[in-house]
């Protein structure tokens, strides 16, 4: 069972934005969002390809009525932020600090002003944030990129 629409077209976005990559992006997507999955740190001595990965997070945004006078079928235009984070462990090194650096700004570029469609809404990447840095909760370190986008619901 798919789960909302919005979610799954950015989980679905980012993996062909990971799989599109050139030079070639070495780790993958974690749903890590209310699953079985966990954040383990990769062990000490992995590989630079298994030293990481990608986590999504939806923190929310607003949503405004823009059209009037057809109920059911007015639009509403949602603007929201969808953070993405390449995440790895703490003090895994300089190498992998770069690494992880490197996979962010491709994504960054991937989803700058991207366009893409899912369910039948128009999904619209309409900036992305500066890159920022830091330990997360479960004290890993993580790369974090923020992306604004826009998109219009009816009902």
């Amino acid at each position: 069972m798919a789960g909302d629409p919005l979610r799954d077209a950015f989980r679905t976005e980012l993996d062909t934005v990971i799989a599109a990559a050139s030079p070639a992006i070495l780790w993958a997507r974690k749903d890590l969002l209310n699953t079985t999955d966990q954040p383990a740190p990769p062990p000490a001595g992995a590989s630079a390809a298994a030293s990481g990965w990608f986590e999504i997070e939806f923190p929310g945004g607003t949503e405004q009525q823009v059209t009037f006078g057809a109920p059911g079928a007015n639009l509403h235009r949602e603007q929201g932020q969808v953070t993405i984070r390449a995440v790895t462990r703490l003090r895994a090194g300089k190498t992998i600090r770069d690494l992880a650096e490197t996979y962010m700004a491709q994504v960054r570029t991937g989803f700058r002003m991207r366009r893409f469609t899912a369910g039948g809404l128009d999904i619209q990447v309409t900036s992305t944030g500066a890159m920022g840095g830091g330990e997360d909760e479960a004290g890993q370190w993580a790369e974090s990129l923020a992306l604004a986008y826009s998109v219009y619901n009816r009902g």
